[in-house]
């Protein structure tokens, strides 16, 4: 017997895996697997780990284990041309698809499609230059996708917002659950657990309250410039500003044009890749995280670094201001000034510090991959009763 819903978890076999959409797919799985009949709404949910592959479960394995699919760009041919077999196959009342790249065409399965931004098209200078051919034909494929979908998950109101504003979809047929924060990992150490922490720190030679740290990617939206010279402005004595994940070589342009600008300021550090496991005594020690983006579909690091007690200095813009922007220090976008001055706000005045870490802790502790879940699956349901009222909607 087939299920209600086919959870796609294909992209994890890829380094897709290692981003944020990858944390997306891996942590809503986990959290779709974790709930019982009554709140999967009596829904029978399976997961879809290999494209030629069979119904499994909804949890991504947990032994480490090498990418399949090396290249994305394969990654998504295969979707294309072979996932539509599987799922005529398969036979599921529906398909969700939450990596939106290569979502299959013709395979008689109606599917619902996760949105987590439309970054491209708000930013069509950034992303596409002066190829206004190329940007109309992806336009329109992004469209076609939404458009023909029977729901459309949003992670945040913000991006329903621009989903509606930019390709037109209709409200009606879209549904937003905000993204969550694994709590029992991204928390305020205390005991034992706070000297363990205070140690993996010590391994990255990091001194507790002895840096801001940023981590995330370079594109232009992330505004590593304005970054790099505010730290360079703020001048606060032994202050280091550490820079966390892997670094691609685009990414290694920007930050390189960035230090050239700001006269190459002392205390940048390049931590790279560092396991998940030491990431929240990392951003729990920081004295703040400094996000300088002006545009984000949710933005997951500023809610992890609130739960772990680090202040938050961020532009409050697009979808930040659903939720973090008010339990945070906000500066206008690319205000290098401003942005120095927040950053010497924090080492320089501890009860601004105190009240930001409470306030952020108690914003953090709203946000669940279950509440996720359950909204997830809410967008199930009403996939399947809007099509079974139409009696048709196969994609």
């Amino acid at each position: 017997m087939s299920s209600d819903v086919l959870f796609d978890l294909t992209a994890l076999d890829t380094p897709i895996r290692f981003g944020g959409t990858g944390r997306y797919i891996q942590e809503l799985g986990a959290a779709l697997d974790a709930l019982d009949d009554r709140e999967r709404e009596g829904l029978v949910i399976r997961g879809l780990q290999r494209i030629d592959g069979d119904e499994e479960g909804l949890v991504w394995p947990a032994e480490p284990r090498e990418p399949r699919t090396a290249s994305e760009t394969r990654y998504v041919m295969q979707r294309r041309l072979r996932l539509p077999r599987t799922l005529r196959r398969l036979g599921p009342a529906l398909f969700h698809a939450p990596f939106r790249v290569g979502t299959p065409r013709g395979s008689g399965v109606p599917r619902v499609v996760t949105c987590l931004d439309l970054v491209p098209f708000v930013l069509p200078e950034e992303y596409f230059g002066n190829r206004w051919a190329y940007r109309r034909l992806h336009m329109a494929a992004e469209a076609a996708r939404y458009h023909t979908a029977a729901r459309v998950l949003c992670i945040s109101q913000h991006t329903a917002d621009d989903l509606m504003r930019v390709l037109r979809v209709p409200a009606r047929k879209i549904d937003v659950a905000l993204l969550g924060v694994d709590l029992a990992r991204y928390r305020v150490f205390s005991g034992a657990e706070a000297t363990a922490a205070a140690a993996v720190r010590a391994r990255h030679g990091l001194r507790d309250q002895g840096y801001v740290f940023y981590m995330g990617r370079a594109d232009p939206r992330k505004n590593v410039d304005v970054l790099v010279a505010a730290f360079a402005r703020a001048r606060v004595p032994d202050l280091e500003l550490v820079i966390l994940g892997h670094v691609r070589p685009s990414d290694e342009q920007a930050y390189e044009r960035a230090l050239a600008a700001a006269g190459r300021p002392a205390g940048v550090r390049f931590l790279g890749f560092v396991p998940e496991e030491d990431l929240p005594a990392i951003l729990g020690g920081a004295l703040g995280f400094v996000f300088c983006s002006t545009y984000e579909g949710f933005g997951n690091v500023p809610i992890e670094a609130a739960a772990c007690g680090c202040p938050v200095i961020t532009t409050g813009v697009t979808s930040m201001r659903e939720t973090i922007a008010d339990v945070a220090l906000t500066v206008p976008p690319r205000d290098v000034e401003a942005t120095a001055a927040a950053i010497r706000r924090l080492a320089t005045e501890p009860s601004l510090r105190r009240d930001l870490c409470e306030a952020g802790l108690r914003r953090a502790a709203s946000f669940s991959w279950r509440n996720t879940a359950l909204g997830t699956v809410a967008c199930y349901a009403r996939a399947l009763r809007g099509l079974g009222a139409r009696g048709s909607g196969a994609a």
